[in-house]
């Protein structure tokens, strides 16, 4: 039987943190996972399907899902991983309950970024081989070629940039104990300094994904009222950088027909640098094209009330954990970052690939709606 709507009904996440050296990877997802289990009020024996994101290029494993299964209660059970990011892995198991290909499905993305040598190194091995990879490409050069083709095209205002900076780490604060970075005015990709790219930290997340008639008394469900994903081109110099073509294209498809972002409380986007924010705002048709920078962020929708990922950003997991901050603001379980009065929708959106190639887009209600997209 294929169900008409799917539901998020448990979500944890470890404190983010820049080096967790007091547990292992392995740790840290069961941990995660068995968090995620309890929010549910459900134990591992209710699950029929777990579905895994990896990160084996940063952490210098192979075949990473060996390691993790256990970790987040696979043995025995159907298991999918997924080699992209987090929030494909979240996606394709809304795809597998609206299949009817599972009834409870738990969802576990983890990064233990302070494992691996270099980022960049990762990078590397996935960037093409004969023109990309000699160049150097890294997630930082993009970022830095992001922001100056939209400082070139719309100006470069640096007190708005810092501005960006300064929201999202007091939001952090809030929430999170502070991510420190070393010399964060040093140069790091022109026009960005360290302090304008997310700062890496340690994360496991997971989440409860069910189909309708699997929604038990006492639990709060986080209805997943449309999903979009979409990639742009994979060089860079065949997309145009000033925005997120992508993201454009993922919003249009979790909203659907006669909806946009202004018809939600809460936004929480993935960002790639203070300056891909503007951009970032623009694709999701919350300021008009070059007025990113111009926008306030003290009225509605709220854009990433959790800090977002600037503060903090678990590489693989990044996108995943804004999702899982939009699910939580519309089951009123956000904590500190909580938006009052209870949203009613709440988006999460997420980038990955060299300088936003590719995004996904998930709407989240907090009564039933709309069947998935």
């Amino acid at each position: 039987m294929t169900s008409s709507a799917v539901a998020l009904v448990g979500a944890s996440h470890t404190p983010p943190r820049a080096n967790v050296e007091d547990r292992s990877y392995e740790e840290m997802i069961f941990d995660a996972a068995t968090a995620a289990l309890a929010d549910a009020g459900l134990t591992i024996t209710d699950i029929d399907s777990v579905v895994l994101s990896t990160s084996d290029q940063v952490h210098g494993r192979v075949i990473e899902s060996m390691v993790t299964t256990g970790a987040a209660g696979g043995v025995g059970r159907d298991v999918t991983t997924l080699a992209s990011g987090g929030d494909h892995a979240f996606i394709y198991a809304c795809l597998r309950l609206k299949a009817g290909q599972a009834r409870r499905v738990l969802v576990a993305v983890a990064s233990k970024e302070s494992e691996g040598r270099n980022p960049s190194h990762a990078d590397w091995l996935s960037a093409e081989p004969f023109l990309m990879r000699p160049l150097g490409i890294s997630s930082v050069a993009a970022a830095g070629l992001q922001a100056s083709a939209y400082a070139a095209q719309f100006g470069f205002d640096a007190e708005r940039v810092a501005e960006v900076g300064r929201r999202r780490r007091a939001a952090w604060a809030r929430v999170h104990d502070p991510i420190e970075v070393d010399d964060p005015s040093r140069p790091a990709a022109w026009p960005l300094t360290r302090g304008d790219l997310p700062a890496p930290c340690d994360v496991a997340c997971a989440a409860v994904l069910v189909e309708p008639d699997a929604v038990r008394p006492g639990q709060t469900p986080a209805w997943i009222d449309g999903i979009g994903w979409a990639e742009d081109r994979y060089q860079l110099g065949e997309r145009d950088l000033t925005r997120f073509a992508s993201l454009e294209a993922a919003a249009v498809m979790a909203l659907g027909e006669g909806r946009t972002c202004f018809d939600v409380d809460v936004v929480e986007v993935q960002e790639i640098s203070t300056v891909a924010s503007f951009a970032a705002l623009e694709s999701l048709g919350l300021a008009a094209r070059g007025e990113g920078a111009s926008r306030t962020e003290d009225g509605s929708p709220a854009v990433n009330p959790s800090g977002g990922n600037l503060p903090g950003n678990p590489g693989n997991a990044a996108g995943f954990l804004r999702l899982l901050a939009a699910a939580q603001q519309v089951r009123g379980r956000a904590g500190a970052a909580q938006v009052t009065p209870r949203p009613v929708r709440a988006i999460g959106a997420a980038m990955h690939g060299f300088a936003g190639q590719g995004a996904s887009v998930v709407v989240f209600a907090a009564t039933r709606g709309a069947e998935v997209a």
